[in-house]
């Protein structure tokens, strides 16, 4: 979630923490034929008759010319990649949605979306065994997909979209978001995306490398809109690390509107950046050499020696100002010079009722995100990335009618406005896939990465009319607590008073995955903390739906599991004591520690809805989709386990570059052509065996992770202020496990990596010897969790 300086309701998906809002349900009839009248007709190969699987016609005028640069080298399979285009949905389901009752009766985001599905079905292939890393929330998510190494690496391990640091006085913390500009520093004066600890050399830590990099150094601009981190996030510290303190950009009164979610990272010859454009110096401190080795930063420049004579366009405005330098036409620019969302109007960003043309805010609708991407490939930008709102929640007041005015709380399944809202994003959609094959840009030259990067858990009653399905007949919900939809917001510190005595001081970053941090920072041996996290593995709560007595921890981790899980960062102050995975009907927050029964520390309040964080499937199971040269046409593959450090190297690895570290996922190659591969791929006749035996034992979701996050739940909650040998002698084995698991991981990655990047096959016999290896620890690890 990020705010408008000015007005914390617009917001990217993922609260901090829940507001009390008022229940605003607003009726919108929308019977079948309305759906129809409102349903664009689609082309052939989006949207065809049934039982048809029509490919995209190959007859295409040429693509848009390339970025002012001219020179542009994806170095993909005969050479057939033009366009890059990366779409991020926040919370955008491919499976559907269960009610209360576990009816499934309502289609699901995607099928109310078909010409979006039948995109993705037709010209490639779905991946529905996709997955998230833990906490499954959208910065430390987004940021792993761009990057390709799970939060342990890039320094984002957030609940909430958020995390707490030990950086207040008296052992107290102070919270920071995740979401930042690439290069800023937290309030202890880490980098917030940190791939290194902070030492003699480092006094910030390391600056995790950015994704722009191979692409730029290939002399390819770069354009993301609302993608986490790319471009400016605030008003605050963002402007003043891109354009320099006491700059007059700091002080204008338009700031957000001008400078922030949308940026261009241009290449060093490229002259889309040039001053005259508004670009600026694109400083990235620690950005290592081409070939992975260490550099260093120029102290002249405040870049890396390794990303200099880079520069960038920060914001709508110069990105504006550019394209009007470079006189594009109707399509991306107005009579007046501003650009313009698919629908052809002008994006704005609409605040208290102030119209602005600029950056229209983080809760970014698909007319404007689709719009800024169409806009940057006509303008020559040939790799982009886009960030999606969720459609279940109602879009931000703006002039055209996006979403439905007036609705402020999220929506149920199936309710009216949000099947309505759908329709509005399928519309955007048909449009935007329209406007690129008039471009030119198709399947046949453009690789299309679309994805969610999370699922959710729905906490609603059951619709107060059994049967509907939305789109013929649209549901309705109580609005009485119990009866409605929204979250059960939890008073944990409440709670523990009430039913364990617990008062210990302590902070907790609100979610529903909630990050627990004592106050002083105590070791996980100490016994304050100890008796902390056995009281909140055995708390309970009645649920104001069901009415059941519901136990609120799931899942509990502390320091050891983080190891396991990728959750521990390299800047150790803003490690929790633990986290809890709670029941995912629950919002999780530390307010006054007063409750006097149980029931008054839970209350159900409309305007949340949709909780993630925690683990169950219908959280940290979602989805991809790949379209493109080199792709396997084979619709949707169920089966394929997948996670976000995935697509990186299975991007990369189509486009014929290379990252300047190593990943901690793998190349999806089986769902490439034969002609796709590289050559020492295909020499490796193991290479997906051991690769799949990779993702089994270091996915966070994964059979290893699941069965350690389960062992390291009974050690926490084991014990007491007696005896606590149980919870020793289960932490020692775990991180054992851990160590094992590391030390296999260190010899089966750079295989993969060398296989795919290198040009190095994997000899047979050491895949095998892996392969087996990492089948005997996950059956040990196994053995060990269920015998617990």
């Amino acid at each position: 979630m990020k705010f408008h300086p000015k007005f914390a309701q617009i917001k990217r998906e993922g609260a901090a923490s829940s507001a009390w809002a008022p229940w605003h349900g607003q009726a919108v009839a929308l019977g079948t034929a309305v759906l129809l009248a409102l349903s664009p007709v689609a082309p052939a190969w989006a949207a065809p008759a049934a039982g048809a699987a029509t490919k995209l016609a190959a007859a295409r005028p040429a693509p848009p010319a390339p970025s002012p640069g001219g020179a542009c080298q994806l170095n993909s399979p005969r050479g057939k990649v033009s366009h890059v285009v990366t779409i991020i949905f926040d919370n955008t389901h491919f499976k559907r949605d269960p009610a209360r009752d576990g009816s499934t009766l309502v289609p699901s985001d995607l099928e109310q979306m078909p010409h979006l599905l039948n995109f993705i079905k037709q010209n490639g292939t779905l991946l529905s065994n996709h997955h998230t890393p833990l906490i499954a929330h959208t910065s430390d998510d987004i940021i792993t997909i761009l990057t390709g190494v799970y939060p342990a690496r890039h320094g984002v391990a957030t609940a909430a979209n958020s995390y707490l640091e030990y950086s207040g006085a008296n052992g107290t913390t102070q919270s920071q978001s995740g979401f930042t500009y690439w290069t800023d520093l937290t309030r202890d004066t880490t980098y917030n995306l940190i791939s290194g600890p902070v030492d003699a050399s480092h006094p910030n830590g390391v600056n995790a490398p950015a994704p722009w990099v191979p692409f730029t150094r290939a002399g390819c601009d770069v354009g993301a809109a609302a993608a986490a981190d790319m471009e400016i996030e605030n008003t605050g510290v963002d402007l003043s690390t891109v354009f320099g303190p006491g700059s007059p950009q700091t002080t204008d009164p338009n700031a957000f509107a001008n400078y922030e979610g949308v940026a261009i990272h241009c290449a060093a010859n490229s002259t889309l950046c040039s001053a005259a454009n508004g670009g600026f110096p694109d400083k990235l401190p620690w950005e290592p050499n081409a070939d992975g080795s260490a550099a260093s930063t120029d102290p002249a420049t405040g870049t890396s020696t390794a990303y200099e004579g880079y520069n960038a366009l920060f914001g709508h405005k110069y990105v504006t100002q550019a394209f009007r330098n470079l006189g594009l036409g109707s399509n991306v620019l107005d009579a007046n010079g501003n650009l313009k969302d698919i629908n052809g109007n002008i994006m704005v960003d609409d605040f208290n009722g102030t119209i602005t043309p600029g950056f229209p805010g983080f809760s970014l609708a698909p007319q404007y995100s689709l719009g800024y991407v169409a806009d940057m490939l006509e303008a020559g930008v040939p790799v982009v990335y886009a960030y999606i709102a969720t459609p279940h929640r109602p879009l931000p007041t703006n002039p055209y009618g996006y979403g439905v005015a007036g609705d402020v709380n999220d929506y149920g399944p199936g309710q009216a406005g949000y099947v309505f809202q759908l329709q509005q994003y399928d519309d955007a959609f048909h449009k935007f896939f329209r406007r690129l094959a008039k471009d030119g840009i198709t399947p046949e030259n453009t690789l299309f990465m679309i994805m969610a990067e999370e699922g959710d858990h729905v906490v609603a009653a059951n619709p107060t009319n059994p049967g509907c399905d939305g789109v013929t007949t649209p549901c309705t919900y109580g609005n009485t607590p119990g009866n409605e939809v929204g979250e059960l917001a939890l008073n944990l510190l409440g709670l523990l008073n009430f039913e364990k005595g617990i008062t210990t001081p302590a902070s907790i970053n609100s979610d529903s995955a909630p990050d627990i941090y004592l106050t002083g920072n105590p070791g996980p041996n100490d016994p304050v903390l100890r008796a902390f996290e056995q009281a909140s593995g055995t708390v309970t709560a009645i649920n104001p739906i069901s009415g059941a007595t519901d136990t609120i921890a799931q899942q509990m981790a502390n320091s050891v599991e983080f190891k396991m899980l990728h959750m521990q960062t390299s800047d150790p102050l803003r490690t929790p004591s633990f986290t809890i995975f709670a029941n995912p009907d629950y919002f999780v927050s530390a307010t006054s520690p007063a409750c006097t029964t149980s029931a008054a520390c839970v209350v159900q309040q409309p305007g949340f809805a949709w909780n993630h964080g925690d683990v169950p499937p219908e959280i940290t199971n979602t989805w991809l989709g790949m379209v493109g040269p080199g792709i396997d046409d084979e619709g949707v593959d169920k089966s394929t386990f997948s996670d976000h450090t995935d697509v990186r190297p299975t991007m990369l690895t189509l486009l014929g570059l290379k990252d300047d570290y190593s990943h901690d996922g793998r190349a999806l190659v089986e769902k490439l052509e034969g002609w796709a591969l590289p050559s020492a791929v295909r020499k490796s006749d193991n290479f997906v065996a051991l690769a799949r035996a990779l993702k089994r034992i270091t996915a966070p979701v994964g059979p290893l992770g699941l069965a350690t996050l389960h062992a390291s739940t009974v050690a926490m909650e084991s014990g007491n202020a007696q005896d606590d040998s149980t919870y020793t002698s289960i932490e020692n084995q775990l991180a054992s496990f851990t160590a094992q698991r590391d030390a296999l991981v260190a010899q089966i990655l750079p295989l993969l990596e060398a296989s795919e990047f290198d040009g190095t096959p994997i000899p047979d016999s050491v895949a095998h010897n892996l392969i087996h290896q990492a089948a005997n620890l996950l059956s040990s690890v196994q053995a060990y969790a269920n015998g617990l």
